[in-house]
């Protein structure tokens, strides 16, 4: 092969591989802009208010439906949200429910069990064996033991006290039988009160001086 002709083979080999070097991602993009553009620029007057009309009216649709996906998420979480909530309330009245039912349980079972603690108070001022009266004790302290565990406090106005109608219960009314003794002041106690937290279960029954 000639000087001349091998020179020619390589331009056209050279040739051939630049035609077959694939395009990046960029270039690709700088054509389709440049080819839009030489697009643009053929159009007439009259084509380029039209393109630029469909431009806009693509570009107001969009803004639609981002607007209104903007407003579906916000209903979304708006959803969630009172979901959530109620949910909150719902295991928030069920455990007051389930906490009432148990403080009206626990209540009933109290209720119950004081009658016992009377019976044993009274025994113990009946003449007794040494044998029974510690039996009796016994079961008294059991009894103690028993309220005290479910949460129940006993009290007792001190003599002399000035009566509460709120946590004593006025069985009878005595005369004022000394320059000592004060008007609406606890004579003398004849039962315990008790308590389950602030609730009264029982008021203490006691005796009330007056005029």
């Amino acid at each position: 092969m000639s000087h001349h002709g091998k020179k020619h083979y390589d331009e056209q080999n050279e040739a051939e591989r630049k035609e077959e070097v694939p395009l990046n991602e960029d270039e690709s993009e700088e054509k389709e802009i440049e080819a839009e553009t030489d697009e643009v620029d053929k159009m007439t007057e009259a084509q380029a208010k039209e393109y630029l009309r469909k431009a806009d009216a693509a570009n107001s649709k969009l803004k639609e439906e981002i607007e209104g996906l903007k407003k579906e998420c916000e209903e979304a979480k708006n959803d969630y949200l009172r979901a959530r909530a109620d949910c909150e309330n719902v295991r928030k009245r069920k455990h007051d429910e389930v906490r009432a039912a148990f403080d009206d349980g626990r209540s009933t079972a109290i209720e119950k069990i004081l009658p016992i603690g009377d019976s044993l108070d009274w025994a113990l001022k009946m003449p007794l064996d040494d044998g029974t009266r510690d039996g009796i004790e016994k079961l008294l302290k059991k009894y103690h033991e028993t309220l005290s565990a479910l949460g129940v406090q006993e009290f007792s106005p001190e003599v002399g006290s000035k009566f509460d109608p709120s946590t004593a219960n006025a069985v009878m009314t005595v005369a004022k039988e000394s320059e000592s003794d004060e008007i609406d002041t606890v004579k003398q106690v004849y039962g315990r009160g008790y308590k389950l937290g602030e609730k009264v279960m029982r008021y203490a029954q006691v005796s009330v001086i007056k005029e």
